[in-house]
């Protein structure tokens, strides 16, 4: 009886470590913008594209590369705003919400939106900009911006991409993820997000059986089995004497 409650036990915590990889595995966050937001995107021709305010969701694809790709959808994931090539970017204190990170921008001009953090994590997605428009952030925030060269191909394939890093001075130097260590380890201003958790697959139904007689049908014929053996057994024991 121990045996089989430890086995049990064994595949519920099995089966509830899997759900919680399921929601972890991706990172798909909610995030809610108050304003407009600027994403990259290689696609565009700006190399970026603005997100009115409204809710989005984020999440990491699979990628064959040690970088991250991330994608941007509606919240019914049915139409894809951007897919964004991201290095790993970090920050001090982990936080249980998600963060968006913001780079500064003039008044009017809709902020890039720069890192993307998931609760209690240090490590998180730090987005890279289509080398005009990385030039463009790296001069008006006076902050290094890691860039790669705009290549067009389908949406539904990877592509290696060298990354560089853009500098205020407008000069390009190989990228090395020390460089934004200092700059970005302290960052504060930011939007909360929520990460979302994956629905369960519905259980499967137990397959329905065919209807069987009835219990009292059964013990009538049960009666009748007795009656018969009870008569044999009387013919027997009368030839017997």
């Amino acid at each position: 009886m121990t045996k089989s409650r430890i086995i049990v036990a064994a595949i519920a915590l099995a089966a509830c470590t899997t759900a919680v990889n399921a929601d972890t595995y991706n990172k798909k966050t909610k995030v809610t913008f108050s304003g407009p937001v600027q994403i990259p995107n290689a696609h565009a021709k700006e190399g970026v594209t603005t997100l009115p305010a409204g809710t989005y969701i984020f999440r990491l694809l699979e990628s064959p590369s040690e970088r991250h790709i991330v994608e941007v959808t509606n919240l019914r994931g049915d139409h894809v705003y951007s897919t964004i090539l991201a290095i790993n970017d970090y920050r001090v204190n982990a936080s249980s919400k998600t963060v968006m990170y913001f780079s500064e921008q003039k008044s009017g001009t809709p902020p890039p939106v720069k890192a993307w953090f998931y609760p209690g994590d240090n490590y998180g997605q730090r987005f890279v900009y289509p080398k005009p428009k990385a030039v463009q952030i790296a001069a008006a925030v006076n902050q290094p911006v890691p860039s790669h060269e705009v290549v067009v191909v389908e949406k539904t394939k990877y592509v290696e991409v060298p990354v560089y890093i853009e500098t205020p001075a407008k000069q390009e130097t190989a990228y090395t993820p020390a460089t934004f260590d200092k700059v970005d380890a302290t960052d504060t201003a930011g939007v909360d997000g929520e990460a979302v958790k994956e629905a369960p697959a519905p259980e499967p139904k137990p397959a329905k059986l065919p209807k069987t007689a009835s219990s009292l049908q059964l013990i009538g014929a049960m009666g009748l089995l007795f009656l018969a053996a009870s008569f044999l057994l009387r013919r027997v024991a009368l030839q017997l004497k």
